[in-house]
């Protein structure tokens, strides 16, 4: 779990709070230090070494995947969540989401789950709400980085692995009292809907997308959801 890394800051664009990810943290070093070496290599091998050799070789794949694993890291998104009037904002590389502050009721720092998992639960209560600002390759990414969440939650409620073959059918078709979802929206949709039958929560991030610990984060984002909706006319 995280530790506490201070209050979230503000911004001046209309930003209530934003958490850093932690995601790209020493993306920059690790990817000049990686560099570095690789350039020494190559200069070594170029004065010194007569012939390549395995261990060299080694030295060069390691600086190799130092450099992209630096690069990985430099593209994350510097801040994992904002939350401004129109509600809470999930930045991936991949794209965001926006979950309404009306579109849900709380969120939760431990999904309703025995393992313990690395994820912030929401309990969204509009799907049409959020599902309109989802992206579709953003949509793909999530629900395979949530693989080993969603079989961790299988586990826990089919123990004997005799599950119903519904369980775990990607169905391509969602419906709301506004909108009839296809495609990759309604097998997002479909797996939300599954996730809340199980656990009792919808929609979920990983917790190195902030910077405090899952419970302050919970805490400051339920009390501003509050704020926010009081406000309201």
């Amino acid at each position: 779990m995280l530790q506490k890394a201070g209050p979230p800051q503000a911004g001046n664009d209309g930003t209530l709070m934003q958490f850093k990810a932690s995601g790209n943290e020493g993306g920059a070093k690790t990817m000049l230090y990686s560099a570095a070496i690789f350039a020494l290599l190559v200069l070594y091998s170029w004065w010194f070494a007569e012939q390549a050799s395995p261990v060299l070789a080694i030295c060069f794949i390691a600086a190799s995947v130092g450099i992209y694993a630096g690069w990985a890291k430099l593209a994350e998104p510097l801040h994992g969540i904002v939350c401004d009037e129109a509600g809470v904002h999930y930045h991936h590389k991949k794209g965001s989401w926006l979950l309404p502050w009306a579109a849900f009721s709380h969120c939760s720092p431990q999904p309703d789950v025995e393992q313990e998992v690395n994820y912030i639960a929401f309990k969204v209560t509009d799907m049409h709400a959020f599902l309109q600002h989802l992206p579709l390759r953003l949509a793909i990414k999530l629900m395979m980085e949530q693989r080993a969440l969603w079989f961790a939650v299988l586990k826990e409620k089919c123990p004997q692995g005799q599950c119903a073959t519904e369980w775990l059918a990607e169905k391509d078709r969602f419906s709301t009292p506004e909108q009839q979802y296809d495609g990759v929206k309604a097998m997002f949709a479909n797996r939300m809907q599954r996730f809340g039958g199980f656990c009792g929560f919808e929609l979920f991030i990983p917790v190195n997308a902030i910077d405090v610990t899952a419970e302050e984060f919970c805490k400051q984002v339920n009390q501003l959801r509050l704020q926010q909706l009081s406000d309201r006319p």
